[in-house]
């Protein structure tokens, strides 16, 4: 009987620190990105974007079929990092 209630209330207690209830700063909504535009290299096309906690990611192609993920700044729009993405 004690097993199933300390049972219970762990499985409360994931449910609401998962939902952010009493996670802090846990959001699940997206950040908008205030940028007017993000400034690609010359010749990339866009094969996925996102957004994550540090800013937008944007996957790009460029003429000789080199990927890179590229991460980019959502308030100016600049280039952060950016890293080739090897397929094997």
């Amino acid at each position: 009987m004690v097993v199933l209630i300390v049972g219970m209330v762990a499985v409360v207690a994931v449910m609401v620190i998962r939902l952010g209830t009493l996670g802090g700063t846990v959001s699940a909504v997206p950040r908008p990105v205030k940028a007017d535009h993000l400034t690609l290299p010359r010749g990339a096309e866009i094969v996925a974007i996102g957004q994550g906690a540090s800013g937008v990611l944007v996957v790009t192609r460029d003429g000789a079929g080199r990927e890179m993920l590229r991460l980019f700044d959502p308030a100016s729009g600049t280039e952060t990092s950016a890293t080739p993405i090897r397929r094997e």
